[in-house]
């Protein structure tokens, strides 16, 4: 049996979603253990929830969280240590308790690194070098450690034992209809409701236009303005959904917002931004769909030089100005890109990841 570790609820968690999928379609015994922070899951058997209430982008306001989900993964990690062999971790948040599991109890570790904490969060001064010790000690007791891009290698500073490259390709086995064209341009954008992901631009410029639809879905920060949204019929916010709600959505727009600031708060460059990989980059390749994102990004220099979409400045007068030259020629022919370059390269990278490096690794436990 092995254990997945998060903390999120993990629905919709699309790069979470594809192993718990996997293991089920493989028949092997696994037990999810999430932070429900919302209340919203019903916990069973095999996935069990830190209840705990807590938003999302506080940082160090929710330390006491933090610490309490910790405990609560410890504690039924050794509960239940007799029926398991491995961990996977899927984030430095529930990385710990993992590793004094493998220190006690010989578990094998699989470090997932969805994000290099110090970069995602600007951690600096002397706690950035306290997170560099505990990193060593996580990566060096992990079996495998796991990025989701080959330019994210650069940011593990300690050498594992192996270090995997897994795109954030979701797991796309849905039947969904062939996009036709809307009649208004529409922008769809779903996942964590953050600042810096262009959204604030998009939906300013549909209360302020009435040529731009948006269609927007998830959770964070910006939650409670949208939902206090109304009097705009081009804005439709779907709150917290599944990941097929979440593709269907996308399915139904002309271009995927992908966007990621460059750029911190306190004007400091956020590395973790710049090398993001965000699973939107491959929805709009699967859904044969443009994006838009950032220049000066990975996903940027992608998008570009596929010519696979849009990449602009972070301003809302770039953001503005490339509304106002967004064609539906265009967004075909970024299309027809985007579906053969799925086609050809990416189709089957998932599963031949799954079925020769990850399955080996548990099977041998």
């Amino acid at each position: 049996m092995i254990v997945l570790l998060r903390s999120t609820d993990g629905s919709p968690d699309s790069r979470f979603e594809k192993y718990v999928d996997f293991l089920e379609s493989k028949g092997i015994p696994h037990v999810t253990m999430c932070w429900d922070r919302k209340d919203k899951e019903t916990e069973t058997e095999s996935k069990l929830y830190y209840k705990k209430g807590s938003e999302y982008g506080k940082r160090y306001g929710n330390i006491s969280g933090l610490l309490g989900f910790n405990i609560f993964l410890f504690r039924n990690l050794w509960k239940i240590r007799k029926k398991y062999k491995v961990i996977h971790a899927c984030d430095f948040d529930t990385v710990l308790p993992a590793t004094l599991m493998r220190i006690f109890c010989r578990k094998k570790v699989i470090y997932d690194v969805f994000d290099w904490y110090v970069d995602s969060r600007n951690i600096r001064g002397v706690f950035k070098y306290v997170i560099y010790a505990f990193e060593w000690l996580h990566i060096k007791c992990a079996s495998a450690v796991i990025v989701c891009e080959p330019e994210r290698e650069n940011q593990i500073k300690f050498k594992p034992k192996k270090l995997w490259v897994l795109p954030n390709i979701p797991n796309f086995s849905y039947q969904l209809p062939k996009h036709e064209p809307n009649s208004t341009l529409t922008v769809g954008y779903v996942g964590i409701l953050g600042p810096g992901r262009c959204i604030e631009h998009a939906i300013r410029y549909a209360k302020e236009h009435s040529d731009l639809n948006i269609e927007i879905g998830g959770f964070g920060p910006l939650e409670k303005e949208l939902k206090d949204i109304d009097n705009y019929p081009n804005i439709t916010y779907h709150g917290s959904v599944k990941y097929t709600k979440a593709l269907e959505i996308l399915n139904s727009v002309d271009v995927i917002l992908a966007c990621y600031s460059k750029w911190n708060a306190d004007g400091t460059p956020n590395k973790n931004n710049i090398l993001a990989a965000p699973n939107k980059y491959y929805e709009g390749l699967y859904l044969a769909h443009p994006i838009i994102t950032t220049m000066g990004t990975i996903v940027g220099d992608k998008t570009l030089n596929l010519k696979t979409g849009y990449a602009i400045e972070e301003t809302y007068e770039d953001f503005c100005k490339l509304i106002k030259h967004i064609t539906p020629e265009k967004n075909i022919q970024y299309s027809e890109i985007a579906n053969r370059l799925w086609n050809e390269k990416y189709k089957k990278i998932v599963q031949n990841f799954l079925e020769n490096k990850y399955l080996p690794l548990i099977k041998s436990s």
